[in-house]
């Protein structure tokens, strides 16, 4: 969190400075913005059993814990009216968790990846729009699953052993998404955006008898260029 924060606070500085540079004027925006954006997230998942499965459940809670994985794509906004824009967009992101096990006495080290295709539907609703503009931002997508992949490591051997195992994911998933943003304009044509956002499926990623709902949260970076 502390690396979010320092992001946060360098960005913030970056686009103040640009703003006094630039003299754009930050409360009028293009109605269209086309842009990519990337971000590193913090990965992790919550887990829920009926009783038959309950110790399914707490050996996972035992071993498991949250991973670094990432989101990137192309994202398209149109403003609604001078404080409201929806945005949609096509995203590949990588989510899981890490696993430390023992077998007969070897550790064992896992890491899951998940690997889906998002398609995000957001409202942002902008508070403030001085010299930066700060808005909220709330929303849900359709989550494509596309692959899942565990890298082991034995204890003592730097190769990884990979495998995949498909059979009890669900091919598709919905997702909830929040978060506080801000934009700054580059020029009158080009903008970036820093976001900390919050994501989670709201439907279970799997069809397991231990259900599993992964989150994600992290900053967002975003280059935008902007047209009517």
């Amino acid at each position: 969190m502390k690396l979010i924060y320092s992001f946060l606070f360098c960005l913030s500085s970056l686009a103040l400075h640009a703003q006094d540079s630039i003299q754009t004027d930050t409360t009028k925006w293009k109605k269209h913005q086309i842009g990519i954006t990337y971000s590193p997230d913090y990965n992790f998942r919550f887990l829920q059993a009926n009783a038959d499965a309950a110790w399914i459940k707490n050996i996972a809670d035992s071993m498991e814990t949250p991973k670094f994985g990432f989101s990137t794509g192309i994202n398209y906004s149109i403003k609604i009216n001078e404080k409201s824009t929806l945005s949609t967009g096509v995203l590949f992101t990588d989510n899981g968790e890490k696993t430390i096990s023992n077998v007969n006495l070897q550790a064992v080290n896992y890491t899951n990846h998940y690997y889906f295709a998002s398609v995000p539907l957001r409202f942002d609703y902008t508070i403030h729009s001085k010299k930066v503009a700060i808005y909220t931002t709330l929303g849900i997508s359709g989550n494509f699953f596309i692959n899942h992949k565990t890298v082991m490591y034995e204890d003592g051997k730097k190769e990884a052993i990979q495998f995949s195992n498909h059979k009890d994911l669900a091919t598709f998933n919905i997702g909830g998404i929040a978060g506080l943003g801000m934009n700054a304009k580059l020029s009158d044509n080009w903008f970036f955006k820093l976001e900390v956002l919050y994501k989670q499926s709201i439907t279970p990623i799997n069809n397991d008898p231990v259900k599993k709902w992964i989150y994600a949260v992290g900053p967002n970076f975003g280059l935008y260029y902007s047209f009517n």
